[in-house]
């Protein structure tokens, strides 16, 4: 073969290689990062006092007070209410208060506006136990 020829036979090698099917590679992957999440709390919510006066309940059943001791700050209205099937009167021993006969379902209040120890009872029912007493402090 002539030096020529040589050349060409390389040559045309080298082209078979080139022109070949092109080489595959391996895919990369791909780092994905997932999107940032952000957590949105509540706002504290704070409740704002109201301007109302306290109050308790004193339920008046068959010959007794319940509660019978009750302690309560300067300013507060205290209910008695009538939940027994006998008729009630309410007089503080220190005559502070007084109410008429009451009967079931029926109420009577008083708000008391100084610190001290309110005795009472059912004048009816004092005999068999029916005293209670409210305790008002500053």
């Amino acid at each position: 073969m002539r030096p020529y020829g040589m050349l060409c036979v390389v040559f045309v090698a080298l082209a078979a290689s080139c022109v070949a099917a092109p080489s595959q590679t391996a895919p990369t992957a791909v780092a994905t990062t997932a999107p940032a999440v952000t957590v949105a709390t509540a706002p504290t919510v704070t409740a704002i006092p109201t301007a109302t006066a306290p109050f308790a309940v004193i339920e008046m059943g068959d010959n007794f007070f319940d509660p019978s001791q009750l302690t309560v700050k300067v300013g507060t209205t205290v209910t008695w209410k009538v939940v027994g099937q006998s008729t009630h009167d309410l007089a503080a021993r220190d005559g502070s208060f007084v109410n008429r006969t009451m009967s079931f379902g029926q109420t009577f209040l008083f708000t008391f506006t100084k610190a001290g120890h309110y005795g009472y009872v059912c004048m009816q029912h004092e005999g068999d136990g029916m005293i209670g007493e409210v305790t008002v402090i500053d």
